[in-house]
């Protein structure tokens, strides 16, 4: 029985480990219901702020029957110093959210909460937050190492995707970071770097914000061996030459040559990329049909996203065999190509391809039962896929971790992202007595959802997958387009290519030159 009561105990004070918002008439108007320990009359008197620091307060509650003083402290002290634990949540809770002071400022007013406290203590108390965060980060990168390693059969020698990212967009940014990440099978981050023009041991660095990019991934390559008796021999970039470049001319492992692999999100971006330039330089021009490029029943801006998505879906299916790649990638051009005159349906698949789905069941397939992307069109893209889809091309084409991903993985963010919400447990439980009953709910329900989003995802696509199939099977008055069918296993990495389907300046920007790494 002993043991029971014990028990019950601790599992109250668990549950009633969190903070609580409540209104100061509703904590009085209660109080005046209990009797005073001085004068064992009902409570009134007068209820004093005696001290406030940020969201801490320490109340006052005195009679004025007997002048009874009694003392309510709003929030636990950290165990290891003055700071008390309420502040020091605001400051966690304040960097998660992406709020800085006077976001955090903004909040608690709209709550009609006090404010936090002053910007200079809130310094203080984010550097003492970093320092336990970067030992906790530190740890799951190692793991992360450890686990990359693993999967590569005990080969200390790996394939790593890096990139870049800064505060602010282009390349005046003071700050920026770069992060490097595994190329497992569920990918995960291994280091991160970060440098600032306002930093005196960055300011000996070239100034531009690019330059520093390439310094930030060098310098995570010469401590992979110090840090994870590790090589990283192949590297995945954006398309961004300089990088790359610069890990060849100053090779940060003697005798070893750095191999460029390519991004496959940048790399199919290029074919949009490409299509719509060539758009935008010919558009007054009059082509062999009569007609100009772009106007109705010509080649649109949808048909060019097509083609980069059918890009993108080739690559990750066929990324393994370079013969089958080739064939994928050229497929999408000669399908479109194709005329009752001249069929070029050889690599196409009769899950999707209505020409061949015709004549499995001994019917006759008419290539302008629908409007088609004219050929005169498809002849002025055609040095896209000359380009794009060579064997050379394709052969630098390899498994990647997403730049998006990277560039929300430094501290907090790779922790969450390598372990999950539910690691955050620990890194609670080391800068407080325990994680706190809410605390612990809240991250726990972050972790289900994030686990179950991917999966309840993938079951409606597989859904929506049988369902076309099924159509595309057994309708033959259907239009003749190639379906967007990924397999489940691809969905994750197709949905982010959709995410990006939008031109960023930069690919708005960028000419068009045959053979160019951009």
């Amino acid at each position: 029985m002993q043991n029971e009561s014990t028990t019950s105990k601790q599992n109250v004070k668990d549950n009633l480990d969190f903070n609580l918002i409540i209104h100061m008439n509703s904590l009085i108007s209660l109080l005046k219901q209990f009797l005073c320990p001085g004068c064992n009359k009902y409570w009134d008197g007068l209820t004093t702020v005696k001290e406030r620091n940020g969201l801490y307060m320490q109340l006052e509650f005195m009679c004025y029957n007997c002048g009874f003083l009694t003392r309510l402290y709003s929030s636990p002290k950290m165990q290891n110093g003055r700071r008390h634990e309420i502040n020091v949540r605001l400051g966690i809770g304040g960097t998660l959210c992406g709020l800085g002071h006077s976001g955090v400022m903004k909040l608690l007013g709209a709550l009609n909460l006090p404010p936090p406290i002053q910007e200079h203590k809130y310094r203080k108390v984010q550097e003492f937050i970093l320092n336990y965060v970067e030992k906790a980060q530190e740890q799951s990168m190692i793991d992360a190492a450890q686990d990359a390693i693993s999967e590569a059969g005990g080969v200390e020698e790996l394939t790593v995707s890096g990139d870049g990212a800064w505060l602010t967009r282009g390349f005046s940014s003071l700050h920026g970071i770069a992060a490097i990440c595994s190329t497992t099978v569920s990918p995960k981050v291994i280091d991160t770097n970060w440098c600032s023009k306002k930093c005196s041991k960055c300011q000996g660095a070239e100034r531009t914000s690019g330059a520093m990019e390439k310094e930030m991934i060098y310098e995570m390559f010469c401590r992979s061996l110090p840090k994870y008796d590790i090589k990283y021999i192949s590297y995945i970039g954006d398309g961004d030459a300089k990088v790359h470049k610069y890990l060849t001319t100053n090779p940060p492992y003697p005798g070893v040559i750095i191999k460029k692999l390519e991004d496959t999100n940048h790399f199919a971006k290029r074919m949009l990329t490409r299509i719509k330039k060539i758009k935008q330089e010919n558009k007054n021009e009059v082509l062999s049909d009569g007609k100009k490029i772009a106007g109705k029943g010509r080649l649109t801006d949808a048909d060019a996203i097509k083609f980069k998505i059918y890009f993108a879906k080739a690559i990750r299916e066929s990324k393994t065999d370079l013969d089958k790649l080739y064939e994928k990638s050229w497929t999408i051009f000669k399908h479109h190509y194709s005329t009752d005159k001249e069929p070029m349906h050889d690599w196409c698949d009769p899950q999707w391809c209505k020409y061949l789905q015709a004549k499995l069941n001994g019917q006759q397939f008419n290539h302008n039962s629908k409007p088609a992307i004219p050929r005169a069109c498809l002849d002025l893209i055609k040095p896209v896929f000359h380009e794009l889809c060579s064997k050379t091309g394709l052969a630098r084409v390899h498994r990647f971790c997403s730049s998006t991903i990277l560039r929300t993985a430094l501290g907090l963010s790779t922790i969450i992202y390598n372990d999950g919400y539910d690691s955050l447990d620990k890194l609670f439980t080391s800068f407080f007595s325990s994680i706190g009953y809410y605390s612990a709910e809240c991250f726990g329900r972050l972790h289900t959802m994030r686990k179950s989003f991917t999966s309840k995802i993938k079951k409606r696509r597989k859904k929506r997958t049988t369902t076309t199939t099924a159509t595309n099977t057994s309708s033959s008055e259907s239009d003749d387009e190639m379906s967007f069918i990924p397999n489940d296993k691809n969905f994750t990495d197709l949905t982010q290519d959709l995410i990006a389907l939008e031109l960023s300046e930069e690919d708005a920007d960028m000419d068009y030159e045959p053979g160019r790494d951009d």
